[in-house]
Parts: C-alpha cells; sequence; structure tokens
C-alpha cells in the first residue's frame, strides 16, 4: 500500500519507517508516527516538537497514510505488534485503548494540561488516561455570501430556514450544495449535526441516549425514525442528490471555491484553500429545530498516544511530551485558523468568516453522537457503515428505517 510521505527535520519517510522498532540514526532515537492528516494540517505542529527533541537527540519520523486506508492499516500493524511509536486516532482511539494498544499516563504530568472534554476519547471507563488530543475538531456550513446575496436567500437558523435557503438559491439558478459523496462524509456530518440540533438537544433525545446504545441497552431504531427521515428533506428539496454520489471531493471543493455552488460542509482543515480562492464567504452551525440553541459537530480530533508495543517507550514518551507541549499545540492551531484547543491556555483564532460559529465555540456547543458510542465500541466502524448507508439512501436503494436497521446490527456485531 502506498502512502504520501512527509519529511520533516530529517530524510524522507516510507511506511517501513512505522515500525514500533523505531530506529537508531548516528546514536540518535527515532520515534514514529503516522497519521491521515496532510503536511499543511499538522507540518508545522511536528516542526515544534521536533525542535524540542533535537535536544535529547531523538527525531520524529511522520509518514502520511490516506484516511480510507488508515484504519485497516493501522489496525493490522498494531495486531501484528508493530505499529508507529505514537499512535494517532480519532474515533477509534477508544478502541486502541480497549486493545490494550496504549501506555497509561494517568501519572503523567502532562495529563494536567488538559481539559476533561478533551481526554475523553482517551480515558477508560476506570478513569485511566492513555492519551492526549492534538486539538478540536468542528463542522459547519460554509457559504457563498455573494451567491446568498444574488438569490435573495437568508442565512438559516434553524432546518426549515435551510430548507428554504435552498430553495431560493435553486429558484435563483444556483446550486445550493457542493458534496463530493464519492469519496468523502459531507452526507454523515449533514446528518449527524442535524441530530444533534433537532433531536439530542432541542427534540426527543438526549445525549444520554447513546450511552445507553453504546452498552446494549437501547437501539436507534424507536429513536432516530422521525428525526432521521425529517433530515432526508435534504434529499427531497436537492441539496444533497444521487449525483453527487459520482461526485469526488476534490470536485466539490472546486465548485464551492470556483463559485458554482452556495454551500460547502467542512471545517478548518479546507479554511485556507476557501481562502486562498478569493470568494466571499462565512460559516453557519448546522441548525435544527431551534435558532437559539445551534450546535455544532465535533470534538477532539485525533489523539497522541505511546504504542505499548514501541521498542523506545522513553524516546516515545518524549515524544509525546513534545507533540503536547505549548509551541505544538499553538502551532497546530496557527495551521487550522478556526479550530480550538483543548489545552489549558493555548487559543487560537477565529477569522471574522466565523463570527456566527464562534459564541457556539465559546459556549462549548460542540458534539457528536459517535464520540458517545466509542465508550463501547470502535465507532470508527459505525461512521463507515453510516456512510455507506448513507449513500444508499441518497442513491434511493434503501430508506431511512432500513439505514438505522444497519446501525444497529453492527452496533450488535462490534460491542466490546
Amino acid at each position: 500500500m502506498a502512502a504520501a510521505a512527509i519529511a520533516l527535520a530529517t530524510a524522507s519517510i516510507s511506511l517501513a519507517a512505522c515500525s514500533s522498532g523505531g530506529g537508531e540514526v548516528g546514536g540518535a532515537a527515532t520515534v514514529t508516527i503516522a497519521s491521515w492528516y496532510e503536511e499543511n494540517v499538522i507540518g508545522t505542529s511536528l516542526e515544534a516538537a521536533n525542535d524540542i527533541l533535537a535536544e535529547e537527540d531523538i527525531t520524529l519520523e511522520y509518514t502520511q497514510i490516506p484516511l480510507d486506508q488508515y484504519n485497516t492499516w493501522l489496525s493490522t500493524q498494531l495486531a501484528s505488534g508493530e505499529g508507529p511509536d505514537i499512535i494517532m486516532d480519532g474515533a477509534s482511539f477508544p478502541a486502541r485503548v480497549a486493545a490494550g494498544n496504549l501506555v497509561d499516563i494517568s501519572d503523567d504530568e502532562v495529563v494536567a494540561n488538559f481539559t476533561a472534554e478533551g481526554l475523553a476519547l482517551s480515558t477508560d471507563a476506570n478513569g485511566a488516561v492513555y492519551g492526549v488530543p492534538s486539538y478540536g475538531w468542528f463542522s459547519g456550513v460554509f457559504y457563498n455570501k455573494s451567491l446568498f446575496e444574488q438569490a435573495g436567500a437568508e442565512v438559516p437558523s434553524t432546518f426549515d430556514e435551510f430548507l428554504d435557503a435552498a430553495d431560493t438559491l435553486a429558484d435563483a439558478g444556483i446550486k445550493p450544495m457542493a458534496a463530493g459523496l464519492a469519496d468523502s462524509d459531507k452526507a454523515v456530518h449533514s446528518l449527524m449535526g442535524f441530530l444533534e440540533n433537532a433531536y439530542y438537544h432541542n427534540g426527543d433525545g438526549s445525549p444520554e441516549i447513546d450511552s445507553e446504545f453504546a452498552f446494549g441497552e437501547t437501539t436507534l431504531d424507536g429513536n432516530w425514525n422521525d428525526a432521521v427521515e425529517e433530515w432526508s428533506q435534504v434529499i427531497d428539496h436537492g441539496i444533497l442528490t444521487p449525483e453527487m454520489l459520482g461526485t469526488p471531493l476534490t470536485q466539490a471543493v472546486a465548485e464551492f471555491t470556483s463559485g458554482s455552488a452556495a454551500m460547502f460542509i467542512s471545517g478548518a482543515w479546507d479554511y485556507e484553500t476557501i481562502k486562498e480562492s478569493g470568494i466571499d464567504f462565512g460559516m453557519f452551525s448546522h441548525v435544527g429545530s431551534d435558532a437559539g440553541n445551534q450546535w455544532l459537530l465535533g470534538g477532539p480530533a485525533a489523539s497522541f498516544g505511546v504504542n505499548v508495543d514501541s521498542k523506545h517507550p522513553e524516546a516515545a514518551l518524549a515524544a509525546l511530551h513534545a507533540l503536547a507541549s505549548p509551541e505544538a499545540m499553538q502551532a497546530i492551531l496557527d495551521s487550522n485558523p478556526g479550530a480550538f484547543s483543548y489545552f489549558n491556555g493555548v487559543e487560537g483564532s477565529f477569522p471574522a468568516e466565523y463570527e456566527l460559529v464562534a459564541p457556539l465555540l465559546a459556549e462549548g456547543h460542540v458534539a457528536v453522537a459517535w464520540d458517545r458510542w466509542g465508550v463501547n465500541m470502535p465507532a470508527q466502524t459505525m461512521i463507515d457503515t453510516l456512510l455507506k448507508g448513507l449513500q444508499s439512501v441518497v442513491g434511493g436503494q434503501e430508506g431511512t428505517d432500513d439505514l438505522i436497521t444497519q446501525l444497529d446490527d453492527q452496533a450488535d456485531s462490534i460491542r466490546y
């Protein structure tokens, strides 16, 4: 399997460099680390960590693995007692904890620098901590202000207003949304963002239902049905279309940045690309039934932890400290304008384009269901099932109840 290699501080990297055996280069310890993040997301943070580690003759070597291959690749590596010295994972970090892949760092001083919310994915049921978060992610809806003005569309604050805005844009001959459903999770973010706003926080549900679901005490069937069916109006209104199933993400980004579509679901990772396009844009939150209680989709991004099978545990722990330093934490925020940190005292900047969502971030209105599922099942498997199921729903091959049944069946087969 090929991987894009990023050279940071030393030489080019290959997949072989991710063995937990690390390496010795002229007597200096080499600590391996891998993730799906591209260099524009994490490069400066790794450089900051390497600057700190240079004093200890330790070098971080980083490999980027494509997102759609990462989960399988890492699972295979760890199952054979290999893998990078520093394990990075997002929604599946609790699964790595449950599998015994990570070193317990509960008593390490680095843990005290992070908020409890940031440590949620790396803390087990007994309160033991196995990692620290890189930063906080969130998604909302970027919108082209000029196209909204041209069509006479209003920025929505409820789901009904969102549908009205899409209809107004379409009536003006403007494509409401760009979404590459061939290879992206835009439909997943659309649905889950709606559920946070219309079901979990402002509807018949509550976040506690996900905890019950995680432990098999309830099912999504009988809880989600009405809300998911309501969300499916995005298909009826032509916001998400069957044609998008053949559209790659790169094309969708190009459609939005060229002014060919009015909206695009994304987050800080696409901010610079959109900014560089020169369009006049902003962001509004995922919406539901209550304009006064909006929630962004998000939570801790990838967390860092030490591989229990690392052949250089002391160097790996030093690398973890460097990655969790104020310098490295600040660097990753600066590379992702609008992202936020769970590291106490480190703050990012919120560009003007985020003026509508900045208050939500300040209030802590950021959540996602799969983080709540992850306490007792590998959440990434659920996300993968959700993504494939939504492709079938958008394509018209299956209904929303079929999707919910698939998720229940998947959960029954993967709970710990």
